[in-house]
């Protein structure tokens, strides 16, 4: 925590003492903490979505352990880390999307609309899915990434079967109405402009990084569009092939088969 998280180094280091007594006295940080409080008097919620999610993943892998969950203060470092045994989570990185201290920060508005509470559940079982099933696809393209990621919401939304589409994603409902809406002309672009197949990393992260919007498409488009597009291959892989469980789908690392077999065609 001390080194790798809030950076004051070494607790063996002759400036590791000064180093903490200046973090702790911090008045910015003393605000922030108090924040943190004051959003989070009552955890409980959280907790037990996070405890029933758990649940859902003892059903589907049975052999695998939980972990526990921890809070903490990571300075506005990282938001969460995943380890063999357990979850850290740093919660002033979920104070709400119009928090002052993002706006100093210069945090852009792309990234603080999920910055929210809302998004503590989806993202400990996403972070969980990536650590868990990391991509070890044969080939790293634009359609293996999207499947792999397609694959992450699915196993987060097996999770949490109650929480809507724009909570597990991270778009608004305006976003998500776009993507609905214009499904079937995103996948022809992609298609006919053989951008599937492309490896180059610029390409890849047009549709799988995250952003303002999509610049390919439209201002009104969402970041992220290839994943959104990679869940909706999934889910209709899923949904054709009743007969794989979700420990299966999270073993296959063939994202031509699941798009061949997927039925996929949007219209």
């Amino acid at each position: 925590y001390f080194e790798d998280i809030v950076q004051l180094g070494p607790p063996d280091s002759a400036f590791f003492e000064n180093n903490l007594l200046l973090f702790i006295n911090d008045t910015v940080y003393q605000k922030v903490a108090q924040s943190v409080l004051e959003t989070f008097s009552d955890f409980e919620t959280y907790k037990n979505e996070i405890e029933t999610g758990f649940k859902h993943y003892k059903y589907y892998f049975p052999q695998k352990p939980v972990p526990d969950l921890y809070t903490y203060f990571s300075g506005f470092n990282e938001s969460l880390i995943i380890a063999e045994d357990f979850i850290g989570l740093s919660l002033e990185n979920y104070l709400g999307a119009n928090c002052e201290f993002y706006q100093y920060l210069g945090i852009p508005k792309y990234k603080t609309q999920n910055m929210v509470p809302q998004k503590i559940v989806p993202d400990v079982f996403y972070a969980w899915a990536i650590t868990e099933f990391p991509f070890n696809e044969n080939t790293n393209n634009l359609l293996s990434n999207m499947v792999y990621q397609g694959k992450l919401l699915y196993f987060t939304e097996a999770m949490n079967p109650n929480l809507p589409d724009s909570i597990i994603i991270g778009y608004t409902s305006q976003q998500l109405n776009w993507c609905k809406q214009n499904e079937a002309n995103m996948w022809a672009y992609l298609a006919e402009k053989r951008l599937l197949y492309n490896s180059e990393r610029l390409e890849l992260r047009k549709y799988i990084g995250d952003g303002p919007f999509t610049n390919t498409f439209s201002h009104e488009s969402p970041g992220r569009t290839g994943i959104w597009l990679g869940w909706q291959i999934v889910r209709s892989y899923m949904n054709k092939n009743q007969h794989i469980s979700l420990n299966d789908l999270m073993k296959m690392n063939n994202a031509q088969e699941i798009l061949n077999n997927s039925a996929y065609f949007p219209e």
